[in-house]
């Protein structure tokens, strides 16, 4: 069946700022904006890297969940606005919520003002998950389907990719496909108590990469039944597979992550030979990396098309990266280019992967966008389109 789901807008909160032309613009020139956040709530004498909101006015730290809801209105409504989309149009459409930490950044915050006892606590928390895709539906009139997916790093992917079967199956006609984490202690401390943070800089792929630099941000993809416009993209198909290997790694020989990516080629009716590109999840950590460039190498063998990681512009967005980084690599071809790696230096034979250090000019093209998350998650986009 011919997929019939079109990439009708968008918008982007991220390190790099909230107006498109500006953001893409930073990417050309090759910003990676991250700051050292301290780890002394841990008592740890020393910092790391993160690519934090451009939000200097005091509204997080007077209000956090008034800040969390600020940044996801805002970013919904000039993604709806930007697409011309009416209230009645909304009302039959899905809206569709991802992330890795969901409310955990509110609840940290109100946890640091309670009188109450721990477990009392965290039982009231943990009512509140469904609440804010409920929360933004109701904000916008949005009627339809109202959804979220936690599923780590590949969260807002399959949103889109959720998105774009209730489009296909004739369930809905619109979708609002969310991709949303902000910082919170818990994902920020934890992930260096697995020792997985970089220390100075985020080289994905490299042969002295380090780890992973985080990041916050909020991307929103809107999907639409019907042909895109001049230079706008449809999506082509996508799959989404579990890796049982461990809870944070993947079977370093990337047999499940090869099995998605050929799940979501066939699902496309796209030949592998016929990718233009791909934007490889990257995360920069060691086996990580390994198996994403042992899943790549298994289906493109030596015709492995232009790969470019995009995390070190934003960090690391987990759970928002699957709409943050289409959006990133999405708006960058309408513009005319494939957006370079920066920190990427000196292959790692042992890889045998070596994403772009410039910016390579291209216009329409099909691209495979990959996520691979903790418990095992995999999931693979394609679309066409741009120029």
């Amino acid at each position: 069946m011919e997929r019939k789901a079109c990439i009708r807008g968008g918008a982007l909160s991220c390190s790099l700022g909230t107006e498109m032309d500006a953001v893409i613009g930073a990417v050309r020139d090759g910003c990676t904006p991250f700051e050292m956040v301290p780890l002394d709530l841990a008592g740890l004498p020393y910092g790391r890297p993160y690519y934090r909101l451009p939000f200097r006015d005091g509204r997080r730290d007077a209000d956090v969940e008034r800040f969390f809801y600020d940044v996801l209105f805002d970013t919904v409504a000039r993604a709806v606005a930007g697409a011309g989309w009416t209230g009645r149009e909304l009302e039959g459409a899905a809206f569709l919520f991802g992330s890795t930490s969901i409310d955990i950044p509110i609840y940290e915050a109100a946890y640091a003002r309670s009188e109450e006892n721990g477990i009392h606590f965290f039982v009231h928390a943990s009512l509140g998950y469904g609440s804010i895709a409920h929360a933004a539906a109701d904000r916008f009139g949005i009627g339809g389907p109202c959804t979220t997916f936690t599923t780590a790093c590949t969260s807002s992917a399959n949103a889109i990719l959720y998105g774009a079967g209730l489009i296909e199956t004739g369930v809905v006609n619109r979708v609002v496909a969310v991709g949303y984490d902000l910082y919170n202690a818990t994902g920020f401390y934890g992930f260096e108590s697995l020792r997985l943070m970089a220390p100075e800089r985020y080289r994905p792929f490299d042969v002295d990469r380090d780890g992973i630099i985080m990041g916050e941000g909020c991307g929103v993809v809107l999907l639409e039944r019907g042909d895109p416009a001049n230079g706008g993209f449809i999506f082509r198909g996508g799959a989404n597979r579990c890796d049982p290997f461990n809870v944070t790694t993947h079977e370093e020989n990337g047999v499940i992550i090869a099995a998605t990516m050929r799940q979501a080629l066939a699902d496309a009716g796209v030949p592998a030979d016929e990718i233009d590109a791909v934007k490889a999840h990257a995360t920069g950590s060691d086996l990580n990396d390994r198996t994403e460039c042992a899943g790549m190498r298994t289906v493109f063998g030596d015709r492995l098309p232009p790969v470019t990681a995009v995390k070190p512009y934003v960090g690391h967005t987990v759970g928002a990266s699957g709409a943050i980084e289409l959006l990133l690599i999405t708006e960058s071809l309408r513009r005319g280019f494939l957006p370079a790696t920066p920190g990427f230096e000196k292959e790692d034979p042992d890889l045998g992967v070596s994403p772009l250090k410039e910016p390579l000019p291209m216009k329409k093209a099909t691209v495979m966008l990959n996520y691979f998350g903790f418990g095992g998650n995999c999931t693979s986009l394609i679309v066409s389109g741009g120029g």
